[in-house]
């Protein structure tokens, strides 16, 4: 039987007050076309005031937290969800900075003691940092704009992967070349998260990471062109 794949969405934020509807999500066309040919189904999960029920989570087999710009409580959920349970776990872009932030944030809550529910005592502790919070790094002059659609080889840059980690396992190879378009970081000197990749720039950013064998993260965006469906064939695998 097929996996089904909950895909994490991106929030569309209506600011003006001259449009009757609320915010809405969006699922992007690339990761629902990836998932489909890796032989998963793909489903794109629906928050609710931007938290997921739990018979949400257990619906899915595995799951997809594609780019954005913001984290949400659903996704912190998704990623402690797919812990717990020995999910697959496939992060792009956001998603794969979700998994250092995750478990950073987690590592602080946990230093200061909370009460009740994990989830809502990383999103209060985010909260309580104000709005220009962040365990990441910036990487100026790191990022590339989106291409024109059939010009996606001007994003690219080489990414050499970390032997012996789950995505070297996946890939079965040494380097690649793959779209860019990120400008955080993971710190390089943290110890919480495997480090799976590397920029081939000489510029020090870290391209991916990773936890045991279900949690993966790619900081690229392999699903702009279909040319890496090793990476979405991870989702498929037992």
């Amino acid at each position: 039987m097929k996996k089904i794949i909950g895909i994490a969405p991106a929030p569309s934020m209506v600011t003006s007050d001259e449009c009757s509807m609320k915010n809405h999500y969006r699922l992007g066309c690339n990761y629902i076309e990836r998932t489909a040919e890796a032989g998963c189904v793909p489903l794109g999960l629906a928050p609710v005031n931007y938290w997921l029920s739990e018979e949400a989570l257990e619906a899915c087999d595995g799951f997809l937290v594609q780019g954005g710009a913001e984290f949400y409580p659903y996704h912190f959920q998704i990623i402690h969800h797919a812990l717990t349970r020995g999910k697959k776990y496939l992060g792009i872009c956001l998603g794969e900075q979700l998994i250092y932030v995750y478990f950073e944030i987690r590592r602080r809550v946990e230093e200061r003691g909370y009460e009740g529910d994990l989830i809502k005592a990383i999103c209060d502790y985010i909260d309580e940092q104000g709005p220009d919070f962040s365990v990441q790094q910036k990487i100026p002059g790191h990022r590339k704009e989106l291409p024109p659609r059939g010009n996606e080889a001007q994003a690219k840059h080489g990414v050499n992967i970390v032997p012996g980690t789950l995505l070297y396992r996946v890939l079965g190879k040494d380097s690649v070349e793959i779209c860019s378009f990120h400008y955080l970081n993971t710190p390089p000197t943290q110890n919480l998260v495997t480090i799976n990749a590397w920029s081939a720039l000489g510029d020090g950013v870290v391209e991916g990471t990773e936890y045991g064998n279900n949690i993966l993260g790619v900081q690229g965006h392999p699903e702009v062109d279909a040319l890496l469906p090793e990476i979405f064939a991870f989702l498929a695998e037992d």
